[in-house]
């Protein structure tokens, strides 16, 4: 990936959210160490880059499963659906602790807490059934640098890192806001909170460059569009749980074949340069169907 000024990463599709910091690959074997500083900046720099990607030059792969509930504000959360979620990072060292990124995501959906492919969505707080809209994102770039990390869109903060027995945990939040594209004049809330668990082992040696990581999300978000929930108060909340895999070839069992049928652009990142977001690839999707739909 050819070198990106700072101010590269905060132009294009300013204001278009990434979803979080969930980037993997299992990284090298490990050997034990002294504690490191937890507080000294670098070192905390180079922790984060470690377990969320990698301090080398490599493409990082992972792969977490969301299991996603309607919030409707009072009552039990509502079981909806479940996504496949698959993240292509390429990694580059610029120096000076300086790291860039460059991120793909995508999802699919499944029926809840099942690999069934969704092929329509039966909602079952208003009884209605749904076209799928999957989930399509990138490319996005980032900076990690002693100057703080350089994000389109959401940028998550981090919270100190923690060691609990042999494990370091590494946590962020993104607890945000920004005009809401689908719906103009209106603000669309983000709460999103990750915490990436990698062994102490891993995270102290000089020679892992990437940090096998264990992957947990929480979050809480307006109702995605295609649902058809119209005004209706509350939103969706998602609990994810996942890790780096070594790469694609490592997801589990008919994952590959839903993600090729569904969304096979993360199996040509290297040819994927138009920039897709959730957002506007619906507006383009409802926009098109509605000019069609005039006919005459």
């Amino acid at each position: 990936m050819s070198a990106m000024s700072r101010r590269t990463v905060l132009q294009g599709a300013a204001g278009l959210g990434a979803t979080g910091l969930m980037a993997g690959a299992a990284g090298a074997g490990a050997a034990t160490a002294a504690l490191p500083d937890f507080t000294d900046a670098r070192t905390v720099l180079r922790t984060h880059v470690k377990m969320v990607g990698s301090l080398g030059r490599e493409v990082v792969h992972s792969f977490m499963r969301l299991n996603i509930y309607a919030d409707l504000g009072e009552g039990n959360f509502v079981p909806c659906f479940t996504m496949n979620n698959i993240l292509v990072d390429y990694w580059e060292p610029q120096g000076d602790d300086t790291h860039e990124m460059r991120k793909y995501e995508v999802g699919y959906y499944t029926k809840f807490d099942s690999q069934e492919p969704l092929e329509a969505f039966e909602n079952p707080v208003t009884g209605k059934t749904e076209a799928i809209h999957h989930f399509r994102l990138g490319p996005v770039p980032r900076v990690y640098s002693p100057e703080g990390v350089i994000a389109m869109g959401y940028n998550p903060k981090l919270l100190p890192i923690e060691v609990i027995g042999d494990r370091v945990l590494l946590a962020t939040q993104s607890i945000e806001n920004r005009p809401d594209m689908i719906r103009p004049g209106e603000t669309m809330y983000t709460n999103s909170f990750m915490t990436m668990s990698a062994t102490l082992a891993d995270v102290a040696n000089p020679k892992v460059l990437s940090a096998p990581v264990h992957l947990q999300l929480q979050n809480k978000n307006r109702w995605a569009p295609w649902m058809g929930m119209g005004d209706r108060p509350g939103g969706t909340v998602a609990r994810g749980y996942g890790a780096k895999i070594r790469g694609l070839d490592d997801l589990p069992a008919g994952v590959a074949a839903g993600a090729r049928r569904f969304v096979p652009e993360i199996f040509e990142t290297a040819t994927w340069t138009e920039f897709l977001f959730e957002d506007s690839e619906y507006l383009k999707q409802r926009d098109g169907a509605a000019a069609g739909g005039s006919g005459g």
